[in-house]
């Protein structure tokens, strides 16, 4: 099944992303869970960075709660808030 992962940033503490980018890309390659997309998302006014965004594959949800949950981002104190959930893709025109 597919999950959508949405985490907002910290908004006090913006140099941690920098500070664990390294470590959370090497989780992210050596996931036990499939990675469908990911990336991070910008505020409106500029290309900072103020959160990230998954559709993974697991399954179960508490599988890819597991998975969040271990992500350098968020074990560092980047993130300061997540939801997990159950994702239906209808359309994907890749």
């Amino acid at each position: 099944m597919l999950y959508v992962i949405y985490c907002k940033d910290d908004p006090s503490t913006p140099a941690k992303r920098d500070e664990f980018y390294d470590a959370h890309r090497v989780y992210l390659k050596s996931a036990p869970i499939k990675i469908v997309i990911a990336g991070p998302y910008t505020s409106l006014e500029s290309d900072r960075k103020i959160g990230s965004m998954l559709v993974v594959e697991a399954e179960s949800l508490q599988q890819a709660i597991d998975f969040q949950k271990n992500d350098p981002f968020a074990l560092n104190g980047v993130w300061n808030s997540v939801s997990v959930n159950p994702y239906h893709k209808s359309i994907d025109q890749r």
